[in-house]
C-alpha cells in the first residue's frame, strides 16, 4: 500500500512539473518560444497553483492542459509572467503585502466589462478587445445570488479594430498639428505683409508692378494656399497614411502581465479604482524593472500591432498628462526611469516602491507627484539634500 501511494506521489510531483511553451524574452528584447517550468501547480491538469488560477472568461474552473494550443500557450505565458513578477515583488523589495496575497484569479479572453455590483456587465453591454485590466475585490449582490470575489486580473482577447473606432488621444499627432497651425498662420502674416508692402510700393513710387497679376499672387500667396490645404486635410491625410487595423494580444506580452500585477502588487496605497497617470506610470515603471528594459511591449508584432511604450523618450510637461483620457502616455513612466539613473539602479527601484505611500490613484503629476518624490528622498536617498537638488534640476529639465 505505501509502495502504491509512493507511485502515486512521484508520478503527481512530474505531472505538476511538467514544461509548458511559453512566449519570453532575450537579453536584447527579442520575443521567443522556450518550455518553462510552472511553478507552485497545485493542479496535476489545469493551470491552477498555489498563488494563481487561470480560467477562460467567466469560468471558474482552471484551464486544462488538454485544452487547444493556443489557449494553452497563452495560459502557460501568462502563468510564468506572474510568477515571475510575484518574486520580483517578494525577492527585490520585501513586499509582505504581495507575500501575503491569497490565490489570483486570472481571466483570459474575456470581453465583459467590469460591474462594481455585478461582477461581470452584462455580456451585451460594450464588449472589450485589445487591452488588460485589474480589478478590485468585490462584496457581490448576495440577493441576487452574484457571490463575493477577490481581486481579479482580466486579459481581454484581441481583435482587429479599424482606427475610426479607437477612442483614443494621439498626443503626437496632436503636436504635429499644432506645430503646422503656427507656421501655417506665421507664413499667411508674412505673405500678407508682402502683398500689402508691394501694393504701397506702387502707389507710392512710380513702379511698374501689378500686385494682382497671377504670377505675383502665385509667388505671394502660393505657400499660404498649399500649407491652408495641408492643415485643413491633416487629419484624413493622417487617417490615410496612418496604419489602419489595430490588434493586441494582451496576455501574450509580458510587460503588460507585469504591468498588471504591478497595479495589484501596490494596491495596498494605491486603489485599484480607474486608470490615472500616476498609477499607470508607476505600473510602467516596475513592469520596465522586472523585464529590465526601458521600452515595453515592442518586437511582438505577432501579437502587437500597437506601438508600444518608451521610458525614454525626450517629453517636456503638457497640462494634458493631467487628465485621465491621457493615463497611458508615456510622460510620468519616463520621470520616474530617470531615477534609476540620478539615484543609482537599486536606490531608484527603492526610491519609486516608497513613493507610492506619498500618493494616492488622483494625485497630479504637477503637485502631488513632485512633492511625493521630495518627501520620498527625506527618507531613502543616500544624500537627501544634494540627491532633492539634482531631483529638482530634472524635474526642471522635464517642464515642471
Amino acid at each position: 500500500m505505501n509502495f502504491l501511494m509512493t507511485i502515486l506521489l512521484i508520478f503527481s510531483i512530474n505531472a505538476i512539473a511538467e514544461n509548458f511553451r511559453v512566449l519570453v524574452r532575450s537579453e536584447n528584447n527579442k520575443p521567443y518560444f522556450e518550455e518553462m517550468r510552472l511553478d507552485d501547480l497545485t493542479s496535476t491538469d489545469s493551470f491552477e497553483g498555489k498563488h494563481f488560477k487561470i480560467v477562460q472568461g467567466k469560468s471558474d474552473e482552471a484551464i486544462k492542459f488538454t485544452a487547444d494550443e493556443e489557449l494553452k500557450l497563452k495560459a502557460a505565458t501568462v502563468y510564468f509572467h506572474l510568477t515571475r513578477a510575484r518574486d520580483f515583488f517578494i525577492n527585490e523589495l520585501s513586499s509582505d503585502y504581495v507575500q501575503n496575497m491569497g490565490q489570483i484569479t486570472i481571466r483570459l479572453d474575456l470581453t465583459n466589462n467590469f460591474a462594481d455590483l455585478g461582477h461581470f456587465a452584462h455580456d451585451e453591454q460594450d464588449p472589450q478587445y485589445n487591452n488588460a485590466l485589474t480589478i478590485p475585490a468585490g462584496k457581490g449582490y448576495p440577493k441576487k445570488g452574484i457571490s463575493p470575489w477577490g481581486a481579479e486580473i482580466w486579459f481581454r482577447p484581441s481583435k482587429s479594430v479599424h482606427i475610426s473606432e479607437l477612442k483614443v488621444n494621439n498626443l503626437s499627432n496632436q503636436n504635429v498639428k499644432g506645430v503646422l497651425k503656427k507656421f501655417r498662420n506665421q507664413t499667411h502674416m508674412q505673405n500678407l505683409q508682402r502683398f500689402l508692402a508691394e501694393n504701397l510700393l506702387v502707389a507710392t513710387q512710380d513702379v511698374n508692378i501689378n500686385p494682382l497679376s497671377t504670377d505675383n499672387l502665385i509667388r505671394t500667396a502660393g505657400s499660404s494656399v498649399i500649407l491652408e490645404l495641408a492643415y485643413q486635410n491633416f487629419d484624413p491625410l493622417n487617417r490615410a497614411l496612418s496604419p489602419k487595423w489595430y490588434s493586441l494580444e494582451s496576455s501574450m506580452v509580458p510587460e503588460i502581465i507585469y504591468h498588471e500585477f504591478a497595479h495589484m502588487a501596490f494596491s495596498d496605497k494605491l486603489v485599484l479604482s480607474h486608470s490615472t497617470p500616476i498609477i499607470e506610470g508607476m505600473a510602467d515603471y516596475f513592469a520596465g524593472r522586472i523585464a529590465h528594459s526601458p521600452t515595453l511591449a515592442m518586437d511582438i508584432k505577432r501579437y502587437n500591432t500597437f506601438n508600444g511604450k518608451d521610458a525614454l523618450k525626450k517629453q517636456l510637461y503638457k497640462i494634458q498628462f493631467e487628465q485621465n483620457q491621457y493615463a497611458n502616455t508615456d510622460f510620468v513612466f519616463g520621470l520616474l526611469w530617470s531615477m534609476n539613473d540620478l539615484l543609482g539602479d537599486q536606490e531608484g527601484l527603492n526610491f519609486v516602491y516608497e513613493l507610492r505611500n506619498y500618493l494616492s490613484t488622483n494625485s497630479s503629476i504637477r503637485t502631488e507627484l513632485v512633492e511625493g518624490m521630495l518627501k520620498t528622498c527625506q527618507v531613502k536617498c543616500t544624500h537627501p539634500f544634494t540627491d532633492k537638488l539634482s531631483i529638482l534640476k530634472s524635474l526642471d529639465s522635464k517642464g515642471l
